[in-house]
């Protein structure tokens, strides 16, 4: 369980990815893009990670690593906003954790009111 979602109720930006993959090793890719859409880029980054370190220069590695994560941090946290306004609350992967830290602390305060 992310830990995010155990403390606060609300899905991180990876929330769903373990389920992605477990849809892609049985085949079923359609799955996989509803538990998360960037599925794709956790298998292929260390692909052409390797693959690049293999044959560009140090100096350009380095550019390319620092770039390609800055756009792969970017990519995680738009895609986590857009899946955050269709689907949060109610659609897991995002919904809301109501045995969460906050959502227990919610659920006291408004039974008591």
């Amino acid at each position: 369980m992310c830990l995010l979602k155990t403390l606060w109720g609300i899905p991180c930006p990876g929330c769903g990815m373990t389920r992605a993959l477990l849809a892609v090793l049985k085949g079923n890719l359609l799955a996989a893009f509803y538990y998360h859409p960037l599925w794709v880029v956790v298998i292929l980054y260390p692909v052409i990670y390797t693959i690049f370190k293999a044959i560009k220069s140090k100096q350009d590695f380095y550019i390319w690593r620092n770039k390609s994560l800055k756009i792969i941090i970017r990519l995680f946290l738009f895609v986590w906003i857009i899946r955050m306004i269709l689907f949060f609350p109610d659609i897991p992967p995002l919904d809301f954790e109501k045995n969460s830290l906050i959502g227990r602390l919610l659920q006291h305060l408004f039974h008591k009111l």
